[in-house]
């Protein structure tokens, strides 16, 4: 696959980070968001769509930045075992994390916000 692929690959990675803070949002904090059924199976979802994502970058200049094991290694986590995901960790994940990732990707992007 291309660089344009990969690209759009963390422009959609991007968007699901958008996404979790949108659903936070909505719950007024992560606490919440993950106390709540619905809001806590949308962040699970965005979660394992960014480990998916993730995994499937091809350009090894990129993949030697991005926390790609982590990622997936918590993705497989949750779509094998939800009764065994531990919700402090996914707040913590999402409070820290997540916008570590954020600046990453927005880096190989060449965004600055």
């Amino acid at each position: 696959m291309s660089e344009k692929g990969d690209r759009a690959r963390l422009e959609a990675i991007l968007d699901y980070i958008d996404d979790i803070g949108k659903i936070t949002l909505r719950h007024g904090s992560v606490q919440d968001a993950l106390s709540d059924m619905e809001g806590q199976y949308a962040i699970l979802m965005c979660i394992q769509q960014i480990g998916e994502t993730l995994n499937k970058i091809k350009s090894e200049e990129y993949r030697s930045v991005l926390p790609i094991k982590g990622a997936v290694g918590f993705r497989n986590i949750i779509v094998h075992d939800y009764d065994g995901i531990n919700l402090s960790v996914v707040e913590l994940t999402i409070e820290q994390r997540i916008h570590e990732l954020r600046g990453i990707i927005q880096g190989i992007l060449g965004i600055y916000k």
